[in-house]
């Protein structure tokens, strides 16, 4: 590399990450309006916690593609040890070059709610921690539910068509699975369809039953932790005033520069008062599948001083209280349930290659090929 070209851009980008600085400053304004500074010290009430995550990887061969997809999840009840709960683990076989990413990224998002469903089903827990924004399930419902070909269906009509012909069959079978330990990534259903593209649109169909089960059953448990977040809603006030030089600084940008630990004041991201229109039929998008969301709650916080920042989402208000036991279960201001459950549920590369040889799969791979 010729380091030249690096350094002719150098007084330019400096002078962007100063302007950028001054964006933050200007919009911490509003700071002392919504947020709490709190040390999370006193008595909890001593909530049990579950809270997992999942995995996937795959090898792409020539006429095939060959995945591994997991997921793990633990208890932990504050002012005790961390405990096992259920974990999964299934390969299979994909169709290579059909949008396989997007199948497999779902894969994986059924099993962590199916995962997630057991322990809400089957272990006496307070809250359940999924690895996430709720909003981002929610998004899934609609942006992957008309992928066909890799591209967006805006017409909903169709998944909707097959979610009111299968979603009783698919819903039994998700519920004999659990009750039989298998967190599978689609139910015999939907692996079974007669053709590619139906199976694809039943995958979607599965996901939104579970979806639906989870938010209706156990909606006040239900918890998103997220160490990234994109949305700017707490600052929109300020982006359209002239002097906003990035109209989409993203809010966890802002309240990372907080010292010190505390939380936001939430926002109902279900409330069209709050956001914008597109965020609103977002959530309210699910009406069609019979799921009424009125309330979903999006703020931060930071347990630690010397931790970052945590973007919270969830069905109910949190206040003090259930930040306080998260913090007693956190290290560095983040649940160990949660980190504990990423580390053990990755798949590395050698993982696949012993699945490979385990299934006696020797064929060319992809990268193999000469061109």
């Amino acid at each position: 590399m010729k380091y030249f070209y690096i350094l002719s851009r150098k007084e330019e980008i400096s002078k962007l990450i100063e302007r950028i600085n001054r964006e933050i400053d200007y919009k911490k304004q509003i700071l002392n309006d919504c947020w709490i500074s709190c040390n999370f010290q006193g008595n909890g009430a001593d909530y049990t916690f579950g809270g997992g995550d999942g995995s996937f990887n795959k090898i792409d061969y020539i006429n095939l593609c060959l995945y591994l997809v997991g997921s793990v999840s633990y208890t932990n009840k504050v002012g005790e040890r961390l405990e096992d709960s259920i974990s999964f683990w299934e390969p299979g076989i994909v169709l290579p070059y059909r949008y396989v990413e997007y199948r497999l990224k779902l894969y994986m998002i059924n099993m962590e709610l199916k995962t997630a469903l057991w322990n809400l089903e089957n272990r006496d827990i307070d809250y359940y921690l999924f690895d996430g924004s709720l909003y981002s399930l929610i998004i899934q419902t609609h942006t992957y539910g008309g992928r066909i070909n890799g591209e967006i269906k805006e017409d909903y009509g169709e998944i909707l068509d097959y979610y009111r012909d299968y979603k009783k069959e698919i819903k039994n079978e998700i519920y004999q699975d659990l009750a039989a330990n298998r967190l599978t990534p689609v139910t015999t259903t939907v692996r079974n369809a007669e053709d590619e593209k139906l199976r694809i649109i039943l995958e979607q169909v599965e996901y939104i039953v579970l979806l639906r089960e989870i938010v209706e059953k156990y909606r006040d448990k239900f918890i998103g932790v997220s160490k990234t977040s994109k949305m700017s809603i707490y600052f929109k006030r300020y982006n359209g005033n002239g002097n906003s030089l990035f109209k989409t600084l993203p809010d966890i940008g802002i309240f990372s520069s907080v010292e010190g630990t505390g939380y936001s004041k939430p926002i109902n991201l279900a409330d069209r008062k709050e956001v914008e229109y597109n965020i609103y039929y977002s959530i309210h998008y699910l009406k069609r599948f019979h799921l009424h969301i009125p309330q979903l709650y999006y703020q931060f916080v930071r347990l630690d001083s010397r931790g970052g920042v945590l973007n919270i989402t969830s069905f109910k208000k949190l206040e003090e209280k259930f930040f306080t036991n998260l913090n007693e279960i956190s290290v560095g201001g983040y649940p160990y349930i949660l980190r504990r459950s990423h580390e053990d549920v990755k798949i590395s590369d050698k993982d696949m290659e012993i699945c490979a040889k385990l299934l006696k799969l020797y064929d060319s791979r992809d990268r193999d090929m000469v061109i």
